[in-house]
Order: structure tokens, then C-alpha cells, then sequence
């Protein structure tokens, strides 16, 4: 058992060095490379790009080949991919980047479902799940700080590190334990392709609002993940990649935090926290533009355990209490499609509509950015006051079935 954690511990690491190497200073890279405008489509593209992909990959790794092997071959072949995106980079080909990133996202975003589906065929999910999925974080920390220190936050070099780090993650999946496909034989139903079985969830007037709520609040989760990077950079910051990583860190001590805020304050009250301090995040950054005080970003950076594990990944674990046994997994693939597909396209959008239309000079802070940030800030209030007023806590969560729903969730 030793053995086979180490193993699957490896695989999380590596698999999160692969994404944050491309994804964590995104922004800044495009806004180095002359194309701050497409910030936004880029990241919404991507959305485009998580809706589409995890249906068809979930479908051939479960029905026809081994799960190791449709992970190696992913993986090889998002380095070719971020390759050849890096060279249109350098050139400033805005129409083949942005081509290039949507397979970047339609190719790596499966191989996350695929790195948890190996984990849970080889051991107890709920009792050691959770210290597998740690390792990706802890390897999303280490590229970050990594980068940071070698001063590539926002150089093409990162994209280099992606490739080879997709290379070696490929070459690994190999050598993974097999994991045959599940489904083999099983006839093919769109029903579940298409989780149209959740879909009746929607007739839950709090589901509802519950995934309105998502959508919406990905703009300002959007305006910090896209253009954290280049706001840090205009405040004098040049290891952006490190300084992110503080968020990173409070994302992983906090969720330890959620038992104690979800058993006696429930729902209703432990979401509207996290939709709060995203308001006040977006405040504090929007005086650290016209201020430059460092003390405002630190802390905006460290609510990010708060504004992540209070919201997002209790909406997780409303979702599970609320779909039945038999449309779990499926209640989460809509989560997720939520937030990382419609939402993040809807976001995005939204974030380079505002930051095309009132940022002319990323490089430099000021009332400008000042603006930026008033635009999340004041979405997410209106959300947490519609919330405060129009959505029930009618599920109950017990303290002694908390952690199990937990580690299900994520």
C-alpha cells in the first residue's frame, strides 16, 4: 500500500506542476508578449474547451482503453501542443494562440478526472483520496515559487517547463498501475454523456440559485486567476508566480477550517462567507492600485483559503447532499461544467470586456486597475445580498457525516 500511494502521490505532483506551468501566469505571459487584449478570450475559450473535452475522454478511457495509457498518450500529446502554442507566443499571433490554448485546455483538463479515477481504483477514496490530492497542490506550490525565483512569471520559459513536465507526466502514466476501462461492452447512453439525469436538479428552486450563484461569482474568481499576475506586476512585483502561491497555501489550510463553519452555521452562512471576502479581496486590490500598499495585497492574497474552500468547495458539497445516490457523480460533472465551463466563458468574457475597456496600460498601476477591481467587487456583493435573501438552508449537514462528504466532494 506504501508503494502504491508513493506512486499515486508522484503522479498528483507532477500532474499540477503540468497545469500551474502553463496556466498560473497565463495572463502575464500574454501581456509580456504585446497581447493583453486577449486575456479574456483565452481564458474563455478555455471554458469552451472544459465543457467539451471531459465527456469524450471520460467516455473512451471508461469503454475502451486502459486509464494509464489514454493518460499517457494525453499528456505527450499537450506537449507537442503547448509547443507549438509557445512559438505562436513569441511571434504575437493572436488568431493561432488562441487556437492553440483551446487544445491546450481541451487536452489537459481530462487528465485531471482521469489522474482521480486511477487514484480511486487503487485505494480506499475516502480514507486516502484527499492525501493524494494534496501532493497536486503541493506541486502547484512548489512550480510557482520555482518560477518565481528563476524570474519567468511572465517569460515564455514557463511554457517550456510545461512541456517538459508534460513529457515526463507522460512517459510516467506508463508506467502507472492498469486500470482497465470500467465500462467495457456497456452500451452507450447520451443520457449520461450528457448528465441529463442532474439536469431534473434544476427543479429544485435552491439547486437553482445555488448554480446561478457559481456562475456569477466566477467573474471575480476569473478577475483574480487571469489578471492577478499582470496587476501584480504593474505594482513593481517580479516574482508574481511566487507571491500567488500564498493563495495557494490558504486554499489547502482552510479547507481544514470548513467542519467547524459548516456543522454550526450550515450552508446558507458558510457560502455567503466566501462570497463576501471576495467582495472585500477585490476592495482591498482596488486600493492597492492607487496606494500601492503591499500590506493590501498580502492580505486579498490570503483571503484566497476563504474565498476558494467556503464557496467553491462547499457548493461541492451541497451538490452531493443534494443529488441523489444513483446521480452523484454526475451532480458534480454539472458542478463543474458550471464553474469551469459555462462559467469560466461567461467570466472571461465579462473580465476582458471590463479590463479591455478600462485598462490601456497593464504595466502600470494606478485608478485604472483601481476601476478594474470595483467591477468584481461590487458583482460579488450584489450576489451575497440576493443570496442573504432569496436562498434557504434546507439541507443539514451532521458533524459525523461531514468529512466523508467531504472527501466524496472533492
Amino acid at each position: 500500500m506504501k508503494i502504491m500511494m508513493s506512486r499515486l502521490m508522484l503522479m498528483m505532483f507532477i500532474q499540477y506542476i503540468v497545469q500551474g506551468a502553463w496556466v498560473l501566469t497565463l495572463g502575464l505571459v500574454l501581456s509580456s508578449h504585446g497581447m493583453p487584449e486577449i486575456i479574456g478570450t483565452a481564458y474563455a475559450v478555455l471554458g469552451v474547451a472544459t465543457i467539451l473535452s471531459p465527456m469524450f475522454v471520460g467516455m473512451v478511457a471508461d469503454r475502451f482503453f486502459a486509464t494509464q495509457k489514454v493518460l499517457g498518450v494525453m499528456h505527450l500529446l499537450l506537449a507537442a501542443v503547448v509547443y507549438i502554442t509557445s512559438v505562436f507566443i513569441l511571434k504575437g499571433q493572436t488568431g493561432p494562440v488562441l487556437v492553440g490554448i483551446f487544445f491546450v485546455g481541451l487536452i489537459y483538463y481530462p487528465t485531471v478526472a482521469l489522474t482521480n479515477s486511477i487514484s480511486f481504483s487503487h485505494v480506499d477514496g475516502p480514507r486516502y483520496f484527499p492525501i493524494i490530492r494534496v501532493f497536486g497542490s503541493i506541486g502547484y506550490v512548489v512550480l510557482g515559487l520555482f518560477i518565481g525565483q528563476m524570474g519567468w512569471s511572465g517569460d515564455i520559459m514557463t511554457w517550456y517547463v510545461a512541456v517538459g513536465s508534460a513529457i515526463v507526466m507522460g512517459l510516467y502514466s506508463f508506467t502507472l498501475p492498469h486500470t482497465p476501462p470500467k465500462s467495457a461492452g456497456k452500451p452507450f447512453s447520451m443520457r449520461d454523456l450528457l448528465c441529463l439525469d442532474a439536469m431534473s436538479l434544476f427543479k429544485d428552486k435552491y439547486f437553482t440559485i445555488m448554480m446561478i450563484s457559481i456562475l456569477i461569482l466566477m467573474v471575480p474568481k476569473t478577475a483574480y486567476s487571469a489578471y492577478i499576475p499582470v496587476f501584480l506586476n504593474a505594482l513593481g512585483f517580479d516574482n508574481a508566480a511566487s507571491m500567488m502561491q500564498i493563495g495557494v497555501a490558504m486554499e489547502v489550510l482552510f479547507v481544514f477550517f470548513i467542519p467547524f463553519f459548516l456543522v454550526r452555521l450550515g450552508f446558507k452562512f458558510t457560502l455567503m462567507a466566501g462570497m463576501l471576502c471576495w467582495a472585500i479581496r477585490s476592495v482591498l486590490f482596488a486600493d492597492a492600485a492607487t496606494s500601492g500598499s503591499y500590506t493590501m495585497v498580502i492580505i486579498g492574497l490570503l483571503l484566497q483559503g476563504v474565498c476558494w474552500d467556503f464557496f467553491f468547495t462547499v457548493a461541492d458539497i451541497y451538490a452531493d447532499k443534494k443529488a441523489g445516490p444513483n446521480i452523484k457523480a454526475q451532480a458534480q460533472s454539472l458542478r463543474f461544467i458550471a464553474s469551469n465551463g459555462v462559467g469560466l466563458f461567461f467570466a472571461s468574457s465579462v473580465c476582458g470586456w471590463i479590463f479591455n475597456s478600462h485598462v490601456t496600460d497593464p504595466s502600470a498601476a494606478g485608478v485604472q486597475w483601481e476601476t478594474f477591481w470595483y467591477f468584481p467587487a461590487v458583482i460579488a456583493a450584489v450576489v451575497f445580498v440576493a443570496f442573504l435573501f432569496v436562498f434557504k438552508d434546507d439541507v443539514s449537514m451532521k458533524k459525523e457525516h461531514y468529512h466523508k462528504d467531504l472527501e466524496e466532494a472533492k
